[in-house]
């Protein structure tokens, strides 16, 4: 199964009822403000480095003696590295595909939907990831803005 974020801004309620009315262009641009908006948003909502334990996490450390030996074999071969090191993949692969009604802002880092999804771990809930339509949701009054204020300048470009 392939890891995968999108956030699809054109099923949003409150940005459909600001942009029926109006013609594509118009709409399109609006959407490719929000998009870029949001993006900028998912790329820098990375919580700072914090230290959960597994025993914090899950009330153990390991959940079978497998799975004990498994993780102690991958760290004495190399395989795995204590303490982790974050390496920037997950906010780098944020990215828009597609443009106006037609755009997604999506993440298909390996894994993103045990650190973001709907398959978080408590683990990454307790380091401090927040879901994206959690984000979104916080941010909509913002998104709200750049949509209006997308379309007054649309509507002044063209004259109307």
């Amino acid at each position: 199964m392939a890891s995968f974020i999108s956030i699809d801004m054109v099923g949003e309620e409150r940005v459909f009822n600001l942009l029926a009315e109006l013609p594509i262009k118009i709409q399109n641009t609006a959407l490719d403000d929000a998009n870029k908006y949001i993006l900028d948003t998912m790329q820098s909502s990375q919580p700072s480095p914090r230290y959960i334990t597994r025993r914090a996490a899950y009330g153990m450390t390991f959940f079978s003696d497998r799975q004990r030996r498994w993780f102690f074999a991958n760290l004495n071969d190399g395989s795995i590295d204590v303490p982790y090191r974050r390496t920037q993949e997950l906010r780098k692969n944020w990215r828009i595909k597609g443009s106006g009604q037609n755009a997604s802002v999506i993440n298909d880092t390996p894994g993103i939907e045990f650190v973001m999804g709907d398959k978080q771990s408590r683990h990454e809930a307790l380091v401090g990831w927040r879901k994206p339509e959690d984000i979104i949701k916080e941010r909509e009054d913002r998104i709200q803005k750049i949509i209006e204020g997308s379309v007054t300048k649309a509507i002044k470009r063209s004259g109307g």
